[in-house]
């Protein structure tokens, strides 16, 4: 359904005003425009589109704004499926329809590889669901409320249901209302909820403060038979998958077990993993059919099911993983080998990387770093080395260009897909096939 006239106004404001002509879409999904002569970009608009927006923020470069009015809609404008899309930072795309997003998408992909000279076909895999697909939330607190952060700022706002979270995440939510409201915490930070199939976990995140206070609230915790059968932990630290945040399990519940070839393991809930179940299960499958050679590194392994997978093919695998609690979860997978076909390291790539090429003659390896992409350490290990192939899975094209870049002296690229991993945001997972030239 389209709508001619949108009006935001919630955002209206005594800033500056300012009307502009989209013409064209950013690489963080903002609507792109030009006031007198100057670049601004506006979030959650269409090419072709005119509009009115607040200017939030103006330097010599160009000017940042929010969308106050639609003047003249795009036909391809729908109406948003959340009621917090105008204020979320979360999504970028529900304004227009999955077909469309896909074209946005694959543009945006095709304008930053020609940066660096590749003009070939991007394949596309979308996603099976647009709504209900995260297996993963987190969410702020404020005097015992729940939400997320509005655009671009840390002003908060309460939720009541998130669309993109899975159906089975947004039932528990009122059972997390009770339970802060009942025991009123003091320095909580966020709460993360994490699915695995039909299992959840939740974990509530406090600042790091001594033993004997993290004592005392867990045993004067109230309400934790609310959740039955999920598990329940409290977090002391910065963010929940690092090793240096402390977990202590306050209430056991079912645990996360994942089932792989008739075989059970646990994973840790701290430990990263990808968002959507479908894609990521369709993404690793590509891997490992496209994989070539006998011997491969899997670098940044995380919890180990992509090592597992590609040591069913190859002749051997190593898994370099930087995480404690990933690289013990991948542990504990080496059981589902019938024989000794990886092995997994645990420390930085960019510190282990030399040391696997060394005592072993490597065909191919799989990058799967996180957002700020590869050290540059790692990149001239493989080139300096024999490694014939690399496969490159990216959620931040900025950091997967600029590496490939880097990676051109001695690689050309092959072939580009994107995996449709995070519908109605900007973001993309992208694997990159590049062999060596020669």
């Amino acid at each position: 359904m389209c709508y001619n006239v949108y009006m935001n106004k919630e955002n209206k404001c005594d800033k500056e005003m300012v009307e502009t002509k989209i013409f064209d879409i950013s690489y963080e999904g903002a609507g792109v425009g030009r006031v007198n002569g100057q670049i601004i970009f506006v979030p959650k608009t269409l090419k072709d589109e005119n509009v009115k927006a607040v200017v939030t923020k103006r330097n010599s470069h160009f000017l940042q704004g929010r969308l106050y009015e639609v003047l003249q809609a795009s036909p391809l404008r729908q109406i948003p499926f959340c009621p917090y899309f105008d204020k979320c930072g979360g999504c970028d795309f529900q304004h227009c329809s999955y077909l469309v997003e896909q074209d946005i998408k694959k543009e945006i992909l095709s304008e930053e590889l020609a940066k660096i000279g590749f003009y070939g076909k991007i394949d596309f895999q979308p996603s099976d669901e647009r709504k209900h697909y995260r297996n993963k939330i987190k969410m702020e607190v404020k005097n015992n409320r729940i939400g997320f952060f509005k655009a671009k700022s840390h002003d908060f706002f309460e939720i009541e249901t998130c669309p993109i979270a899975s159906e089975k995440i947004n039932a528990v939510l009122p059972l997390v209302k009770v339970f802060l409201k009942e025991n009123n915490f003091n320095h909580i930070k966020s709460i993360y909820v994490k699915q695995v199939k039909d299992r959840l976990a939740i974990c509530f995140l406090f600042e790091d403060f001594c033993e004997r206070d993290q004592k005392r609230m867990i045993k004067s915790s109230k309400l934790l038979d609310v959740f039955q059968d999920i598990s329940i932990y409290f977090g002391f630290g910065d963010v929940l998958e690092s090793d240096k945040t402390k977990l202590i399990c306050v209430s056991k519940g079912q645990g996360l077990v994942f089932n792989f070839k008739g075989k059970t393991f646990d994973l840790n809930v701290s430990a990263f993993n990808q968002v959507n179940d479908v894609v990521a299960e369709k993404l690793y499958q590509y891997v490992v059919d496209h994989v070539n050679g006998k011997r491969v590194i899997n670098a940044y392994s995380g919890q180990g099911l992509l090592t597992l997978m590609l040591a069913e093919k190859a002749k051997f695998v190593y898994g370099i993983e930087w995480q404690r609690s990933a690289h013990e979860s991948a542990e504990r997978l080496k059981d589902f080998l019938e024989e000794y076909r990886l092995e997994n390291i645990c420390g930085r790539v960019e510190d282990e990387i030399g040391s696997v090429l060394l005592r072993d003659n490597i065909d191919s390896i799989v990058l799967d770093p996180a957002r700020e992409g590869c050290k540059n350490e790692v990149l001239k290990a493989i080139c300096d080395g024999k490694i014939g192939q690399v496969i490159y899975i990216s959620c931040n094209f900025s950091t997967l260009v600029r590496d490939a870049k880097n990676l051109q002296g001695d690689f050309e690229i092959e072939s580009v897909k994107i995996f449709d991993m995070f519908p109605c945001t900007a973001n993309m997972e992208t694997v990159m096939i590049l062999r060596r030239k020669g």
